[in-house]
């Protein structure tokens, strides 16, 4: 399966806005491109009653923090022209929608998008397995030939799930093609893959796995 790199994500803790009603809040997301990790690109985001994510109501574009000063691009109206800013932006809104919890520590409503945050390929085959794990622990690959046909049929399942959130995390529009691509099937089978996953219930987030990138400082 090809191996596609991830975004990276900060994102601030949201923050009153000065003048403005107690319930609403600022939050900005940064975000270094997949394939532009010399570029990173902040949106600026209000946020209502801690849970209503609006905007965005700016983007800033900029050096990455790993570039070096001697390799900082001139910022130019071609450039920004050129950049996907309509996908990069469904990209920060996923994961800030993903990130934004309740007093209680619970994903707030659309919170659950993400059955994990950007996973990256190299971590996809072990999050299922740990997924399959948690979720069927009376299932062991050791236990026999239907045991292990079960067991790999969960971690199918499991892999294809992650590898379709991966997918909407980095903006795809149709993420299901997308996964359908790289796996040398219809979309239809991935359709059908997720509905299965879901009977499985491998769609819920594994705690040590999801995470959010949060910076305390945009500004750093």
């Amino acid at each position: 399966m090809a191996t596609t790199p991830s975004h990276r994500f900060w994102i601030t803790d949201p923050e009153p806005i000065e003048g403005a009603a107690d319930n609403l809040k600022e939050v900005l997301v940064s975000l270094v491109p997949a394939d532009l990790p010399s570029l990173l690109v902040r949106w600026q985001y209000r946020i209502r009653d801690d849970k209503v994510v609006e905007g965005p109501y700016g983007v800033r574009v900029g050096p990455s923090p790993d570039a070096a000063a001697e390799d900082w691009q001139t910022i130019t109206a071609t450039l920004v022209r050129d950049l996907p800013l309509t996908k990069l932006e469904r990209s920060a809104r996923t994961a800030l929608t993903f990130g934004l919890k309740d007093p209680d520590g619970a994903p707030l409503s659309g919170s659950g998008l993400l059955a994990a945050f950007a996973p990256t390929p190299e971590d996809i085959p072990s999050a299922a397995r740990e997924t399959v794990r948690e979720r069927h622990p009376e299932v062991d690959p050791e236990g026999g030939p239907a045991a292990a046909r079960r067991w790999k049929r969960l971690v199918r399942l499991a892999e294809v799930w992650l590898e379709h959130q991966a997918a909407q995390a980095r903006g795809e529009k149709a993420p299901a093609t997308v996964v359908a691509e790289s796996r040398g099937v219809a979309p239809a089978t991935v359709r059908s893959w997720l509905h299965h996953a879901k009977q499985e219930g491998l769609d819920s987030p594994v705690d040590s796995f999801s995470s959010v990138a949060t910076a305390p400082d945009a500004d750093e």
